[in-house]
């Protein structure tokens, strides 16, 4: 994966093409499965502009021709591509030109902060243009806060390689494509106030160990989000 030169073109390249964050849309299209409406020209013109130009591919096209169906298969290379794009994104929204001056641990703290505010903020801006589905949204949210988890919880790994090399301005790859211990990924998702009594839960019909302990030598492992059927 380090050796990974594969990149996905972004849309900002068309200047037909004008929606907010709009660099994140062929990502987390790969990451998150993002459906577009099709009863709107800008959504039926940018899901045409992906096919065209960022690897989407095209699943069906009605008789009338007015709009297509198209999505990304699981491909692991794919998402990986796009997991790093992000990264890239974030980093240099994060950091800016300054950011790189600061000790590696307040690096990760402004990545991270760039991940939680703009990702969502991106997806709720498309959702109100009414270029994704309506019918997806709360799906999409979950999908896309199980995403955040996944990345963060790898940004905030202290021994990741890639992560620390990046940041001492050795290599430009984070690797995505990894194993994450449960309890991680549960830190990630859900909020400092509200995790002790996550981790420390027990069944409430036996006696049993607490969810921490029976997970303890748990990991998650994703890449995307595809769809199965439609």
């Amino acid at each position: 994966m380090s050796k990974l030169n594969l990149r996905l073109e972004d849309t900002s390249r068309d200047k037909s093409c004008k929606f907010p964050l709009q660099k994140l849309i062929p990502p987390l299209s790969v990451r998150v499965d993002l459906s577009f409406e099709s009863n709107r020209d800008e959504a039926v013109f940018l899901e045409g502009l992906l096919v065209a130009s960022s690897m989407r591919t095209v699943y069906s096209v009605p008789k009338h021709q007015q709009y297509l169906r198209g999505g990304y298969p699981s491909e692991p290379f794919v998402a990986e591509a796009a997991a790093r794009a992000i990264f890239k994104w974030c980093h240099a929204k994060g950091l800016g030109r300054t950011g790189s001056t600061l000790p590696p641990a307040e690096q990760i703290e402004m990545i991270i902060a760039t991940y939680k505010t703009n990702i969502p903020s991106a997806i709720s801006q498309w959702l109100e243009l009414g270029l994704i589905d309506q019918g997806t949204r709360e799906e999409l949210v979950v999908r896309m806060l199980c995403t955040l988890a996944h990345d963060i919880a790898i940004l905030k790994n202290p021994d990741h390689e890639h992560v620390n090399a990046v940041l001492s301005g050795v290599s430009g790859d984070v690797s995505f494509s990894q194993m994450i211990r449960i309890e991680d990924f549960l830190r990630a998702l859900i909020s400092e106030k509200y995790i002790r009594d996550v981790l420390d839960a027990r069944p409430s019909n036996l006696r049993g160990e607490t969810l921490r302990d029976t997970f303890k030598d748990g990991y998650v492992h994703f890449t995307q989000f595809v769809k199965a059927g439609d």
